[in-house]
């Protein structure tokens, strides 16, 4: 897979498990745009270093609705409701 192609799965499964998860990414990320767009390239780099992008991407087919990210999840302290 390329780095190009790795980033684009990266960023759908960031946002993919934002919206299993009931998080507003792009409300909580782009109050501050500047602030915000950082912040979803290092949610995105820090995805596209997992070793389980498969997995996750199963589990998010297979799921509406999640409570909690996965515990292999990079992302999952930054994606908690409330």
């Amino acid at each position: 897979m390329g780095l190009l192609s790795k980033l684009d799965t990266s960023a759908t499964l960031v946002q993919d498990m934002a919206g299993r998860l009931d998080v507003d990414l792009e409300g909580a990320l782009f109050r501050d745009v500047e602030t915000g767009a950082y912040q979803f390239r290092s949610m995105i780099l820090s995805c596209t270093a997992c070793s389980d992008q498969d997995g996750c991407r199963k589990l998010l087919d297979e799921n509406d609705k999640l409570d909690a990210a996965p515990e292999y999840c990079r992302n999952g302290h930054l994606l908690k409701r409330g």
